[in-house]
C-alpha cells in the first residue's frame, strides 16, 4: 500500500551513500544497530524555511554523509505539528519517526505519543556534552532562546529612550506603530508578556491568570497588525516594514541584526523558548532516530557555526566558548540574559494546555 510516508520519501529522498564501513566505539553503537536493522531512513517533522535549511546544513546532511541514513523532512510550525500528531494518533497511523517541538509541549497529552528516554542513558552524548537539563525525558534540548521583545531601534530615536520592557510594548503613545505577536500554538508567550506589562512579577506569573492576561491583551490587540505563524514570516514583516515591535524568536531577531537591520532586543521578562527533539513511540526507525539525537551532541564547532548563522545558541555546552564575544553577549545562555528569562511551569501547563489553546483561539478570532 502506498502511504503518505512513502510519497514523502519518494519525493524528497536523495540517494543513499554507500555504507562502506561500520562505526566503532560506544557512541556509534546506535548507528551500527540501525544499519543492522535496515533502518536507512528517518522521517523528521522539523523546522521550516531558512531555519530548517541551517539545521540541515550543519547537522542533518553531515549525519547522512557519515552514516548513509537518509533524513526526509516534513516540517511545520509547532501548532501545526501538534495538530498533525493528534490526527495521526486518532487514526492509529504515525508517519513520522521524529518531531521537533517546544519544550513547553512535552506535557502528558503530547508525551504519550513520544518515546520515554528516561535519563537519556541510551544517548550518552547528551549527558557528556549537553548543558545541565538537556535530557527532558521525552526529548532532548536543541536550541535555547526566548520569545524576546524586538523593536526598530531607528524608529524610536526621537522617543528619548529605547523600549526595554513589555510595559513599553504596550505603551503605544511613547512608542507608536504596528506590533506583531505570535500565533504558533504557544499562547502563554503573549499572555506572559501581557501580565508582565501590567506589573506582575515573574515569580507570580504561574498559575497564569486568564482573565487578567486577556484583559491586558485586549488593550494591545487593535495595534497588532500581524499574528505571525512561522519564523520566516516573523522576519519578513520586518524586512517589509510592516511592524516596529514584535514578540519573536530570539534567533530570528538576531538573524535580522546580522542582516544589518536596526533591530533592538530586550530579554526583560522573556518566556523561555527551548526546542526539543523527540522520537515517536511508534517510530519505524527508532534506532536511527536515537543515533541522530546522539550525533546532535557532537562537533561543538558545528554548533558554534549554526549559532553564528542563526543568531541563537544550542544546548552543546562547549560551543558557547567558540562564539564571538558579540554573539555571547546576546545569547540566551549568557547569565545576564538568562536571569531575566521567565521559566515555564510545565506541570501547570500540562494541566491547562487545552484550556489555554481553546480560549486563545476564540480570542484571536473575535
Amino acid at each position: 500500500m502506498i502511504t503518505r510516508r512513502t510519497l514523502i520519501s519518494s519525493a524528497l529522498a536523495v540517494p543513499l551513500l554507500p555504507m562502506a564501513a561500520k562505526f566503532a566505539g560506544a557512541s556509534e553503537r546506535l548507528v551500527n544497530e540501525a544499519i543492522d536493522a535496515g533502518e536507512t531512513e528517518i522521517i523528521l517533522a522539523g523546522g521550516t524555511g531558512g531555519y530548517g535549511e541551517m539545521v540541515r546544513k550543519h547537522f542533518l546532511d553531515p549525519f547522512s554523509e557519515e552514516t548513509g541514513i537518509n533524513i526526509v523532512e516534513d516540517g511545520g510550525f509547532y501548532g501545526e505539528k501538534l495538530a498533525k500528531l493528534k490526527a495521526m494518533a486518532e487514526v492509529g497511523s504515525f508517519e513520522w519517526d521524529m518531531v521537533t517541538l517546544s519544550a513547553d509541549h512535552l506535557v502528558e497529552q503530547n508525551a504519550q505519543h513520544l518515546q520515554d528516554l528516561g535519563s537519556c542513558g541510551q544517548i550518552p552524548n547528551v549527558a557528556t556534552n549537553g548543558v545541565a537539563g538537556s535530557c527532558l525525558q521525552y526529548g532532548v534540548l536543541f536550541d535555547i532562546g526566548g520569545g524576546v521583545m524586538a523593536y526598530n531601534s531607528d524608529e524610536f530615536q526621537g522617543a528619548g529612550r529605547q523600549p526595554s520592557s513589555w510595559a513599553d510594548f504596550w505603551d503605544v503613545d511613547t512608542f507608536p506603530g504596528p506590533r506583531a505577536l505570535p500565533d504558533i500554538g504557544t499562547p502563554w508567550w503573549p499572555m506572559i508578556a501581557a501580565l508582565t506589562a501590567d506589573g506582575v512579577n515573574a515569580s507570580d506569573l504561574f498559575p497564569l491568570d486568564f482573565d487578567h492576561a486577556f484583559a491586558k491583551l485586549d488593550e494591545i490587540k487593535p495595534h497588532v497588525s500581524v499574528w505571525w505563524r512561522s519564523g520566516d514570516q516573523s522576519q519578513q514583516i520586518w524586512r517589509s516594514g510592516e511592524v516596529v515591535m514584535a514578540q519573536m524568536y530570539a534567533g530570528r531577531a538576531m538573524g535580522l541584526r546580522n542582516e544589518g537591520m536596526p533591530v533592538g532586543v530586550s530579554w526583560n521578562g522573556v518566556p523561555l523558548d527551548a526546542a526539543a527533539w523527540c522520537v515517536l513511540k511508534e517510530a519505524r526507525s527508532p534506532r536511527a532516530s536515537l543515533a541522530l539525537l546522539n550525533y546532535m551532541y557532537t562537533r561543538p564547532e558545528a554548533h558554534a557555526a549554526f549559532a553564528a548563522e542563526s543568531g541563537g545558541v544550542t544546548a552543546m555546552k562547549d560551543a558557547f566558548d567558540l562564539l564571538e564575544p558579540s554573539a555571547q553577549e546576546v545569547a540566551a545562555t549568557n547569565p545576564d540574559n538568562w536571569d531575566q528569562i521567565v521559566q515555564i511551569d510545565r506541570g501547570w501547563l500540562g494541566q491547562n494546555h487545552d484550556a489555554i489553546l481553546e480560549q486563545w483561539t476564540t480570542w484571536v478570532a473575535s
